[in-house]
């Protein structure tokens, strides 16, 4: 009886283990097929998360590209309008400049010789209109400022008459580079060179630099002295009280030539001769006839 019951227990028992192992096979089965359908269901779920992104973006892409085209459009409509105002309108235009420096030759002149005239501020290149108006026969040199929104400033240096040169008939006011620069207005006093060539001159031309030099110092020098003649040969010359030519050359020494002129005179006045001139080109070695 004994046995029976303590069979009957044992298999109870197994039974029981059995169960209770079934049941711990059967839990972790359920909870692997929920973390594989927790799994899956996420897998599952993650195309539609990206088509749900995507679908979102366009409508923001588009609203950017909008944005891009307004702006652009905007921009080129600035452009115009900027371009328009300062290439289509008077205001960034020349019509008029302010000279400064100028007694001699008026501001007309010097606008007109300029060209800038109805120039775009923007095209104007202020070195190259300066040497333009430098070229002119009474300018020494010039400077160009330029200012926003059309004005122009010339400042010039004006060459200064020397003396007045004759030739042809006609009398030029000379500077001191021999450059001619315009007709002597007027019958001004003062020493009158005059060219033996036939040639006529016209502003910007040029004659003997040196002579110019002699010229000048010989109206410091003798005052009286109205009217001196020239020729490449013999420079300067001018007919003396004793009824002969002196011939001075040319140069910046005709203090030392006048000097040894009036010891010359002295020696032909006590000699009593009348020579028919008097060389002081080389005044190392002077000469009369």
């Amino acid at each position: 009886m004994a046995g029976a019951l303590s069979s009957r227990n044992r298999r109870t028992t197994r039974r029981s283990s059995s169960a209770k192992a079934k049941t711990r096979t059967q839990g972790r089965r359920k909870r692997s097929q929920r973390r594989l359908g927790r799994t899956y269901d996420s897998a599952l779920s993650l195309p539609l998360t990206g088509r749900k992104s995507l679908r979102t973006l366009r409508p923001l892409a588009g609203i950017r590209r909008g944005k891009v085209v307004f702006f652009l459009g905007l921009g080129l409509i600035v452009l115009a309008a900027l371009g328009y105002w300062l290439f289509l309108t008077d205001d960034f235009y020349v019509y008029e400049i302010t000279v400064r420096g100028n007694r001699l030759i008026s501001s007309e002149e010097i606008f007109a010789a300029s060209g800038l005239y109805g120039w775009s501020i923007f095209w104007v290149n202020p070195q190259e209109v300066a040497d333009t108006v430098a070229s002119m026969p009474g300018i020494l040199s010039a400077e160009v400022e330029c200012s926003l929104p059309n004005r122009v400033t010339i400042t010039v240096v004006e060459r200064e008459p020397q003396v007045v040169w004759q030739r042809a008939g006609m009398r030029w006011l000379v500077d001191e580079q021999g450059v001619v620069l315009s007709a002597q207005a007027g019958a001004e006093g003062g020493l009158v060179v005059e060219d033996q060539d036939g040639h006529p001159l016209q502003p910007g031309a040029r004659v003997d630099a040196a002579a110019v030099a002699a010229a000048r110092q010989l109206q410091e020098l003798l005052p009286e002295l109205t009217t001196v003649r020239y020729t490449p040969q013999k420079g300067l010359s001018f007919t003396h009280a004793l009824g002969c030519e002196v011939y001075l050359g040319t140069g910046t020494d005709m203090a030392e030539k006048l000097a040894i002129l009036e010891a010359l005179v002295e020696h032909l006045k006590a000699s009593g001769e009348r020579p028919e001139y008097i060389d002081l080109r080389f005044k190392e070695s002077p000469c009369y006839k």
